[in-house]
């Protein structure tokens, strides 16, 4: 009995021995391609967020905007600038979870657009309010606005918690926008 015991927990031990070493394997050889394609999803949302803007080449990182935005607006993750305005890129949660999102600023300080770099909502539920119509509601607001859902912006019916939080990451932006200037 002693015996086939110790046998079984070897055998185990070997599954998950080769389980863990094939899941290292797998993520070594997959973790530069999926940070390669995350980058590539924000450099085109971001370029989406300002209209103009033809090229992620045409974008300039500030880390140092960016750490100030922060100071005031814990959820700005990054700041790009570019001739025809500022890309602040801002996290929030959704109803999904983790959302991020860019939103172009023009130089007048009004939002110009807003793209999902990326989220875990609901496909076709709460997806709907990170779809470019429902984001086209938020141009030409600017810090004074005094956005909100279900007043100055048509929250997505059954995905309330999602529209807040867009709205919410559109006033963070703004916010952060004025603290750089």
């Amino acid at each position: 009995m002693r015996k086939q015991i110790v046998h079984l927990g070897l055998t185990l031990f070997v599954v998950g021995l080769v389980a863990a070493v094939g899941l290292g394997l797998t993520y070594t050889a997959t973790s530069k391609r999926i940070a390669e394609q995350d980058r590539l999803s924000e450099a085109k949302a971001a370029v989406d967020a300002l209209p103009g803007v033809k090229s992620p080449s045409d974008l300039v990182a500030e880390p140092a905007l960016a750490r100030k935005a922060r100071k005031a607006v814990p959820e700005v993750r990054k700041v790009y600038t570019t001739g025809r305005g500022t890309i602040i890129t801002v996290e929030s949660k959704g109803y999904g979870g983790p959302m991020l999102t860019a939103v172009g600023i023009d130089r007048d300080g009004k939002v110009a657009g807003a793209a999902s770099i990326s989220n875990k909502e609901t496909i076709g539920l709460g997806s709907k309010a990170l779809e470019p119509e429902f984001l086209k509601q938020f141009n030409g607001k600017d810090a004074r606005s005094g956005i909100e859902a279900g007043r100055d912006i048509q929250a997505v019916t059954g995905a309330t918690i999602t529209s807040k939080a867009v709205v919410k990451q559109v006033r963070a932006a703004l916010k952060a926008y004025s603290r750089i200037q």
